[in-house]
Protein backbone atom coordinates (compact mmCIF):
# COMPACT_ATOMS: atom_id res chain seq x y z
CA UNK A 1 0.00 0.00 0.00
CA UNK A 2 1.29 3.45 -0.71
CA UNK A 3 2.05 5.93 2.52
CA UNK A 4 -1.16 7.83 1.87
CA UNK A 5 -3.50 4.85 1.49
CA UNK A 6 -2.36 2.55 4.62
CA UNK A 7 -2.12 6.42 6.93
CA UNK A 8 -5.57 6.74 5.16
CA UNK A 9 -6.78 3.60 6.46
CA UNK A 10 -5.25 3.14 9.95
CA UNK A 11 -6.23 6.73 10.57
CA UNK A 12 -10.21 5.52 9.76
CA UNK A 13 -10.03 2.60 11.87
CA UNK A 14 -8.57 4.20 14.87
CA UNK A 15 -11.07 7.16 14.48
CA UNK A 16 -13.71 4.68 14.59
CA UNK A 17 -12.79 2.39 17.16
CA UNK A 18 -11.75 5.38 20.04
CA UNK A 19 -15.03 7.12 18.56
CA UNK A 20 -16.93 3.44 20.18
CA UNK A 21 -14.22 3.58 23.04
CA UNK A 22 -15.63 7.11 23.86
CA UNK A 23 -19.21 6.27 23.84
CA UNK A 24 -19.36 3.45 25.86
CA UNK A 25 -16.75 4.84 28.75
CA UNK A 26 -18.98 7.73 28.31
CA UNK A 27 -16.12 10.57 27.53
CA UNK A 28 -17.67 13.51 26.30
CA UNK A 29 -16.74 14.56 22.78
CA UNK A 30 -17.15 18.32 23.95
CA UNK A 31 -15.23 18.54 27.61
CA UNK A 32 -15.88 21.12 29.57
CA UNK A 33 -13.17 23.77 30.70
CA UNK A 34 -10.82 23.10 27.49
CA UNK A 35 -10.48 26.00 25.43
CA UNK A 36 -10.70 26.81 21.53
CA UNK A 37 -6.86 27.42 22.07
CA UNK A 38 -6.64 23.88 23.21
CA UNK A 39 -8.96 22.62 20.52
CA UNK A 40 -6.56 24.06 17.82
CA UNK A 41 -3.40 23.12 19.14
CA UNK A 42 -4.24 19.62 19.61
CA UNK A 43 -6.21 19.64 16.02
CA UNK A 44 -2.91 21.11 14.98
CA UNK A 45 -0.96 18.41 16.53
CA UNK A 46 -2.92 15.48 14.49
CA UNK A 47 -2.03 17.33 11.21
CA UNK A 48 1.59 17.58 12.14
CA UNK A 49 1.60 14.12 13.82
CA UNK A 50 -0.61 12.15 12.20
CA UNK A 51 -1.39 13.35 8.30
CA UNK A 52 2.12 14.42 7.63
CA UNK A 53 4.60 12.43 10.26
CA UNK A 54 2.66 9.19 9.86
CA UNK A 55 2.94 9.80 6.19
CA UNK A 56 6.92 10.67 6.07
CA UNK A 57 7.21 7.19 8.25
CA UNK A 58 5.32 4.99 6.30
CA UNK A 59 7.92 6.69 3.30
CA UNK A 60 11.03 5.99 5.34
CA UNK A 61 9.80 2.08 6.00
CA UNK A 62 9.06 1.66 2.16
CA UNK A 63 12.35 2.80 1.43
CA UNK A 64 14.51 1.43 4.75
CA UNK A 65 12.43 -1.63 5.73
CA UNK A 66 11.36 -2.24 9.58
CA UNK A 67 14.95 -2.55 11.01
CA UNK A 68 16.34 0.48 9.35
CA UNK A 69 13.42 2.50 9.96
CA UNK A 70 13.40 1.56 14.19
CA UNK A 71 17.32 3.46 14.25
CA UNK A 72 15.90 6.29 12.39
CA UNK A 73 13.09 6.32 14.92
CA UNK A 74 15.34 6.64 17.38
CA UNK A 75 15.67 9.81 16.54
CA UNK A 76 12.84 10.92 18.34
CA UNK A 77 14.31 11.50 21.64
CA UNK A 78 16.84 13.88 20.80
CA UNK A 79 14.19 15.88 18.94
CA UNK A 80 11.78 15.84 22.11
CA UNK A 81 15.14 17.54 24.05
CA UNK A 82 15.55 19.88 21.50
CA UNK A 83 11.66 20.77 21.46
CA UNK A 84 11.39 20.60 25.03
CA UNK A 85 14.07 23.60 25.23
CA UNK A 86 12.51 25.21 22.44
CA UNK A 87 8.88 25.32 23.77
CA UNK A 88 9.40 24.64 27.37
CA UNK A 89 12.54 26.49 28.19
CA UNK A 90 13.89 23.20 29.38
CA UNK A 91 18.16 23.35 28.83
CA UNK A 92 20.15 20.62 27.95
CA UNK A 93 22.95 19.35 30.00
CA UNK A 94 25.83 17.72 28.63
CA UNK A 95 24.87 14.36 29.20
CA UNK A 96 21.72 15.08 26.93
CA UNK A 97 23.74 16.54 23.93
CA UNK A 98 26.06 13.42 24.55
CA UNK A 99 23.10 11.04 24.60
CA UNK A 100 21.92 13.04 21.07
CA UNK A 101 25.12 12.55 19.81
CA UNK A 102 25.22 8.64 20.14
CA UNK A 103 21.76 8.31 18.64
CA UNK A 104 22.85 10.37 15.42
CA UNK A 105 25.96 8.23 15.37
CA UNK A 106 23.90 5.33 15.64
CA UNK A 107 22.02 6.19 12.35
CA UNK A 108 25.06 7.11 10.92
CA UNK A 109 26.30 3.44 11.89
CA UNK A 110 23.22 1.87 10.28
CA UNK A 111 23.32 3.72 6.89
CA UNK A 112 27.42 3.44 6.21
CA UNK A 113 28.07 0.65 4.33
CA UNK A 114 31.33 0.33 1.77
CA UNK A 115 30.39 -0.67 -1.68
CA UNK A 116 26.72 0.53 -1.74
CA UNK A 117 26.26 1.81 -5.08
CA UNK A 118 24.65 4.99 -6.01
CA UNK A 119 20.63 4.58 -6.36
CA UNK A 120 21.41 2.35 -2.87
CA UNK A 121 22.65 6.01 -1.58
CA UNK A 122 19.72 8.04 -2.95
CA UNK A 123 17.19 5.47 -1.33
CA UNK A 124 18.83 5.39 2.07
CA UNK A 125 19.29 9.14 2.31
CA UNK A 126 15.84 9.83 0.95
CA UNK A 127 14.29 7.40 3.91
CA UNK A 128 16.61 9.18 6.88
CA UNK A 129 15.39 12.37 5.95
CA UNK A 130 11.56 11.08 5.86
CA UNK A 131 12.13 9.53 8.90
CA UNK A 132 13.69 12.39 10.23
CA UNK A 133 11.27 14.63 9.27
CA UNK A 134 8.60 12.19 10.87
CA UNK A 135 9.97 12.02 14.16
CA UNK A 136 10.69 15.58 14.15
CA UNK A 137 6.97 16.49 13.97
CA UNK A 138 5.99 13.64 16.42
CA UNK A 139 8.11 15.27 19.03
CA UNK A 140 6.90 18.53 18.36
CA UNK A 141 3.48 17.53 18.32
CA UNK A 142 3.43 16.04 21.80
CA UNK A 143 5.55 18.77 23.39
CA UNK A 144 2.95 20.95 22.33
CA UNK A 145 0.11 19.20 23.82
CA UNK A 146 1.76 18.16 27.34
CA UNK A 147 0.14 20.59 28.52
CA UNK A 148 -3.20 20.41 27.70
CA UNK A 149 -2.99 16.55 28.20
CA UNK A 150 -2.83 17.65 32.13
CA UNK A 151 -6.26 18.74 32.28
CA UNK A 152 -7.93 16.83 29.29
CA UNK A 153 -9.08 13.41 28.47
CA UNK A 154 -6.60 11.34 26.88
CA UNK A 155 -9.26 9.62 24.58
CA UNK A 156 -10.65 12.97 24.07
CA UNK A 157 -7.32 14.48 22.93
CA UNK A 158 -6.32 10.96 20.69
CA UNK A 159 -9.55 11.41 19.02
CA UNK A 160 -9.37 14.74 18.30
CA UNK A 161 -6.47 14.71 16.41
CA UNK A 162 -7.20 11.63 14.66
CA UNK A 163 -10.58 13.51 13.59
CA UNK A 164 -8.11 16.59 12.07
CA UNK A 165 -6.03 14.15 10.62
CA UNK A 166 -8.67 12.32 8.95
CA UNK A 167 -10.31 15.31 7.17
CA UNK A 168 -6.55 16.25 6.12
CA UNK A 169 -6.01 12.73 4.56
CA UNK A 170 -9.45 13.22 2.63
CA UNK A 171 -8.61 16.10 1.20
CA UNK A 172 -4.90 15.20 0.26
CA UNK A 173 -6.43 12.37 -1.79
CA UNK A 174 -9.30 14.02 -3.18
CA UNK A 175 -6.73 16.20 -4.57
CA UNK A 176 -3.99 13.43 -5.36
CA UNK A 177 -3.96 12.55 -9.31
CA UNK A 178 -3.82 8.85 -8.33
CA UNK A 179 -6.80 9.38 -5.94
CA UNK A 180 -8.51 6.32 -7.34
CA UNK A 181 -6.16 4.04 -6.77
CA UNK A 182 -5.51 5.46 -3.69
CA UNK A 183 -8.84 4.45 -2.30
CA UNK A 184 -8.87 1.03 -4.49
CA UNK A 185 -5.94 0.01 -2.13
CA UNK A 186 -7.54 1.39 1.03
CA UNK A 187 -10.68 -0.77 -0.17
CA UNK A 188 -8.73 -3.97 -1.20
CA UNK A 189 -9.74 -6.63 1.44
CA UNK A 190 -6.58 -8.74 0.31
CA UNK A 191 -4.30 -5.52 1.73
CA UNK A 192 -6.74 -5.88 4.82
CA UNK A 193 -4.45 -9.22 6.49
CA UNK A 194 -1.69 -7.18 7.43
CA UNK A 195 -3.34 -3.44 7.32
CA UNK A 196 -5.78 -4.17 10.14
CA UNK A 197 -3.84 -6.17 12.60
CA UNK A 198 -1.66 -3.34 12.10
CA UNK A 199 -4.07 -0.98 12.25
CA UNK A 200 -5.54 -2.10 15.54
CA UNK A 201 -2.16 -2.92 17.21
CA UNK A 202 -0.18 0.10 16.45
CA UNK A 203 -3.07 2.82 16.51
CA UNK A 204 -5.80 1.43 18.19
CA UNK A 205 -4.06 0.44 21.42
CA UNK A 206 -0.61 1.42 21.11
CA UNK A 207 -1.04 4.85 20.10
CA UNK A 208 -3.80 5.52 22.15
CA UNK A 209 -1.36 3.65 25.51
CA UNK A 210 1.14 6.40 24.06
CA UNK A 211 -0.90 9.52 24.28
CA UNK A 212 -1.75 8.00 28.00
CA UNK A 213 1.95 7.66 28.97
CA UNK A 214 2.28 11.17 28.44
CA UNK A 215 -0.66 12.16 30.54
CA UNK A 216 -0.10 10.38 33.11
CA UNK A 217 3.85 10.64 33.54
CA UNK A 218 6.30 12.70 32.82
CA UNK A 219 7.90 13.65 28.96
CA UNK A 220 10.94 12.39 30.12
CA UNK A 221 9.62 9.15 31.01
CA UNK A 222 7.03 8.72 28.43
CA UNK A 223 9.78 8.77 26.17
CA UNK A 224 11.99 6.24 27.15
CA UNK A 225 9.60 3.73 27.24
CA UNK A 226 8.41 4.40 23.82
CA UNK A 227 12.29 4.17 22.66
CA UNK A 228 12.19 0.97 23.47
CA UNK A 229 10.77 -0.14 20.65
CA UNK A 230 14.00 0.35 18.64
CA UNK A 231 14.80 -3.23 20.18
CA UNK A 232 11.70 -4.97 19.15
CA UNK A 233 11.71 -3.77 16.00
CA UNK A 234 15.09 -4.87 14.99
CA UNK A 235 14.38 -8.25 16.41
CA UNK A 236 10.81 -8.97 15.16
CA UNK A 237 11.91 -7.60 11.71
CA UNK A 238 13.94 -10.61 11.54
CA UNK A 239 11.98 -13.08 13.07
CA UNK A 240 8.87 -12.48 10.60
CA UNK A 241 10.29 -10.30 8.05
CA UNK A 242 13.33 -12.01 7.19
CA UNK A 243 15.25 -8.76 7.43
CA UNK A 244 19.21 -9.25 8.06
CA UNK A 245 20.23 -9.58 11.76
CA UNK A 246 23.56 -7.82 11.03
CA UNK A 247 26.51 -6.77 13.91
CA UNK A 248 26.22 -3.60 12.45
CA UNK A 249 22.88 -3.48 12.88
CA UNK A 250 22.97 -4.67 16.58
CA UNK A 251 25.42 -1.99 17.12
CA UNK A 252 23.62 0.53 15.84
CA UNK A 253 20.66 -0.53 17.87
CA UNK A 254 22.36 -0.62 20.91
CA UNK A 255 24.25 2.90 20.43
CA UNK A 256 20.77 4.42 19.33
CA UNK A 257 19.09 3.25 22.65
CA UNK A 258 21.40 4.15 24.94
CA UNK A 259 21.48 7.45 23.38
CA UNK A 260 17.95 7.67 23.90
CA UNK A 261 18.72 6.47 27.81
CA UNK A 262 20.96 9.11 28.47
CA UNK A 263 19.04 11.88 26.68
CA UNK A 264 15.67 10.79 28.72
CA UNK A 265 17.31 10.45 31.93
CA UNK A 266 20.02 12.92 32.15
Amino acid sequence: MRPVALNLFKTTITTLFLLAAMIIWNVSLIPAGVSLTDWGIVALTGFLGITVADSLFFVCLNLLGAGMAAIVDCLYSPMVLLFSWWVLSDVPGTAKIAGAALVVSAVLAASIHPGVPGPGWRRMLAGILAGGGAMALMALSIVMMKPILDRADFLWVTELRLITALIFLLIQTALHRKRRMIMAEVMDRRRWRHAFPGALMGNVIAMTMWVAAFKFTDVASAAILNQTSTIFIVILAAVFLNERFTLRRLIAALLAFGGSILVITA
